[in-house]
């Protein structure tokens, strides 16, 4: 989402448009691409399993470091120039996002998975997002996540972050943001963009391994806020402006729109 000036700049573009329009916008955030690189110059080798990241005791200063660090302040900073009042956080802020740890997971072909220093959410202060919207700012979040109790942060999947948070706030439209721009049926070819899916329609292409990688568990937390009663959500590129509000509105040339099965495309 944020790997380089061009997304940087469309994105602030994109959210500027929604906020003009009298969104109350919330922006959650992770950082895989720096947390990785980070690590390759800490000695670190970076390990995910079925597209989400192991993060051990090593790894949480690289987590940390570049979700609540570099990328927050440099998504935070292309917002502020696009004309977005921008507010910078973490899960942790204010025990924004309270999380336990996952305990070990059967991963279909990996056996049992310890995914270490990850968490899972168990609830949202989206009574500190409405304050923060109520100053007139919009709420940038790191994806982390805390055990109030015992201070312990924990990294948190930012599609899942994202989903809680959208849940807690009743929010109308939750767009995904991926730079390949959408659901494809065949990743190497554009022209197999898929404008719309259907629950049953998504599940099916999971099972086929056509929705495959990093992509499964983006699309997963789509169906279940579409099953949670979230009437948009979509998956698409933050590059070209008013690509967010054509997919709001229902336009089929921009990204990929999830929706409940029986509803018209």
């Amino acid at each position: 989402m944020v790997a380089d000036a061009l997304h940087l700049a469309g994105l602030a573009q994109n959210i500027a448009a929604l906020h003009a329009d009298g969104f109350d916008v919330v922006v959650v955030h992770g950082g895989g691409p720096q947390v990785t690189a980070l690590q390759a110059t800490l000695g670190q080798t970076a390990h995910k399993v079925a597209g989400q990241r192991v993060t051990s005791a090593d790894d949480i200063f690289a987590v940390t470091s570049c979700l609540a660090g570099s990328v927050n302040v440099q998504l935070c900073a292309a917002l502020l120039a696009g004309g977005v009042p921008a507010f910078g956080c973490h899960g942790a802020s204010g025990a924004l996002v309270r999380a336990v740890k996952r305990p070990p997971l059967e991963v279909p072909g990996h056996g049992i998975v310890d995914y270490g220093e990850v968490g899972d959410v168990v609830d949202v202060n989206a009574a500190l997002v409405e304050a923060l919207w109520a100053a007139g700012q919009v709420p940038v979040i790191a994806t982390l996540g805390i055990e109030a109790d015992t201070g312990r942060v924990l990294n948190v999947n930012g599609d899942v972050a994202a989903a809680a948070i959208a849940l807690a706030v009743e929010a109308t439209l939750v767009v995904m943001v991926t730079a390949v721009g959408g659901v494809f049926r065949d990743h190497r070819d554009p022209a197999t963009r898929l404008p719309a899916l259907t629950l049953a329609e998504a599940r099916g292409l999971i099972a086929d391994g056509v929705i495959r990688d990093g992509m499964v568990p983006k699309v997963e937390e789509a169906l279940r806020l579409l099953e949670r009663g979230v009437p948009t959500v979509g998956i698409a590129s933050g590059l070209t402006p008013q690509t967010f509000a054509r997919l709001a509105a229902g336009d089929a040339t921009v990204g990929t729109r999830l929706i409940a099965d029986g509803r018209s495309a």
